[in-house]
């Protein structure tokens, strides 16, 4: 928003959480799988984990070997998850100092597909109606995946309804106030294994 002070919410995922230390995607999974990095400090949208930029930043120290973080790869993010504008050293500061529990509440498909009661394998209802922008665009794309900020994805919802012949998808009260109280634990709140998730 113009005018607003308020520092970028630069997230990664798991493949640019191993950027960070400018390792392949496989490294952020063996941390997990060695006890080096968890959850706690992360939000699961869509079943997989987004750690804010700060936090992967600072996880090179807790290490047992200290790992180095690839500040210009970090300038990079920050660049391209706050367009339009200029990161200075202050500001830089301030989206470092982001946690997760600064996070407002952040939705994947399966969170918009819950949100409307629409069964999980529909994902494909989203995904083209993103492809021929009547969907607001994502506020991010992270390790292959869609994200938006809770307001935007009911914008899109909404331009779906106001679409001629589309499907209206009505969203579920109950759903919106659990995602925006940070209580949702519905499709996509848990991280899955890949067995589990091809399960479903």
């Amino acid at each position: 928003m113009a005018g607003t002070s308020r520092a970028p919410l630069v997230l990664v995922g798991g493949q640019e959480f191993a950027a960070v230390y400018d390792g392949p995607a496989r490294n952020t999974a063996q941390w997990i799988q060695r006890g080096v990095l968890d959850y706690e400090e992360a939000v699961i949208v869509s079943g997989r984990a987004y750690w804010p930029i700060g936090f992967a930043v600072a996880f090179g120290e807790s290490t047992e070997r200290k790992k180095t973080p690839n500040m210009e790869y970090v300038r990079q993010l920050v660049a391209e998850q706050a367009p339009g504008r200029t990161v200075t050293t202050t500001t830089m500061n301030a989206v470092l100092a982001v946690r997760v529990g600064d996070l407002p509440p952040i939705v994947g498909i399966q969170e918009i597909l819950a949100l409307t009661g629409e069964d999980p394998t529909k994902a494909k209802l989203v995904t083209d109606a993103v492809t021929k922008e009547v969907f607001t665009a994502p506020d991010w794309r992270l390790s292959g995946s869609p994200l938006w900020l809770l307001p935007n994805a009911l914008t899109g919802l909404e331009r779906m309804r106001e679409r001629p012949k589309s499907r209206p998808l009505v969203v579920i009260p109950e759903v919106l106030q659990a995602l925006e109280s940070g209580t949702y634990t519905g499709p996509g709140a848990q991280v899955l294994t890949r067995g589990k998730q091809s399960e479903g």
